[in-house]
């Protein structure tokens, strides 16, 4: 099959370089020039996964018009902040797909909308007709680690089961397994408010304050997840599996995940905007736990921790006030 992959940072450097291994023709496409002929030239990201060494089949260009055109299906893998500015003026070609799989994490900046309604918007594609045809993945995935072959699972989710399955296939390989389901939603989702609790867990190890809080949080991090997230259509079973509990798992406890690093920098008095610019990085917890602490106003939903976070990362907040505050919270029910 032949494949366009659009953004060659680490995540869609090492999926781009899966699907060559598995027989795909694949074009992968990059902004910076020296991405293009690094790849090309030597077969290496010189800014991404630089230890990789990339299939001698994977082509990468800078003219993503032509990338298009050249390819049967699609993967996405550029921050959401950037989605409608790199796909709207392609958007006449990327009809012309028969499916486009997004593997990037977020909400849009101000709406709050997932990456599969702003595509399906770009594309004037109703969502869940036989004309969406798009799919998103989602997991415990840390790119360096795939990149190096470690072990471990992810999950593809679209409307369309067929084309879940085809991605499924072409992505999986003996240490990437990759399970299908068509709860998009639950999928993306919890993939992306799975970043907030994360930097919350970053701020309880940069606190010190041991396993039993560590256990504690996190089990209250899952039960906001499933309640906010299923009231916001999203199925229970998938908020319990590698889109839900399986990231936030790895993404809480990894020293490679920007939200746990920015977690830990806030416990140690570093500013969010100064961890930011310090890591030239998009964290997509940030802008989710704006988003997430609107929803629960606007839902009369209690996120407790969801609400300290939010008074921490915009408000003035410190983070040994805000566990003070969640321990002396009223009373409840485990179930609450």
């Amino acid at each position: 099959m032949k494949f366009v992959v659009i953004g060659a940072g680490s995540w869609g450097t090492t999926l781009a370089n899966i699907l060559a291994n598995n027989g795909n023709e694949v074009i992968l496409w990059a902004r910076e020039p020296e991405v293009v002929a690094g790849i090309n030239k030597d077969k290496k990201n010189p800014f991404f996964v630089s230890h990789l060494t990339i299939n001698e089949n994977l082509v990468c260009t800078g003219n993503l018009s032509e990338a298009i055109e050249a390819s049967e299906y699609g993967l996405l893998s550029i921050p959401s902040g950037f989605i409608g500015s790199v796909l709207e003026p392609e958007k006449a070609q990327l009809k012309k797909l028969k499916g486009l799989l997004n593997v990037a994490k977020g909400f849009e900046k101000g709406s709050g909308r997932r990456i599969s309604e702003i595509i399906c918007d770009i594309l004037g594609v109703k969502q869940g007709s036989s004309d969406d045809l798009i799919a998103c993945l989602s997991g415990p995935n840390i790119a360096d680690e795939v990149a190096k072959q470690k072990i471990g699972a992810s999950v593809i989710a679209a409307p369309n089961e067929k084309l879940s399955e085809i991605y499924q296939k072409c992505l999986s390989t003996d240490y990437f397994r990759i399970y299908s389901q068509t709860d998009r939603t639950g999928v993306e989702l919890g993939g992306t408010l799975k970043n907030i609790f994360a930097i919350g867990a970053g701020i309880v190890d940069g606190l010190k304050l041991g396993d039993n809080a560590k256990a504690a949080y996190l089990t209250r991090s899952l039960h906001e997840l499933v309640k906010l997230g299923t009231a916001l259509g999203g199925s229970v079973s998938t908020f319990y599996g590698l889109a839900g509990l399986g990231d936030l798992v790895t993404t809480a406890n990894s020293p490679l995940s920007r939200n746990h690093r920015l977690g830990e920098a806030i416990a140690n008095g570093i500013k969010v905007r100064d961890f930011i610019q310090s890591t030239k990085m998009v964290v997509e917890g940030v802008e989710a736990t704006r988003i997430a602490f609107e929803w629960g106003k606007k839902l009369n939903i209690q996120l407790p921790i969801t609400e300290e976070l939010n008074s921490i990362l915009f408000g003035d907040n410190s983070p040994q006030i805000a566990a003070s505050n969640l321990m002396k919270r009223s009373l409840k029910a485990e179930t609450e």
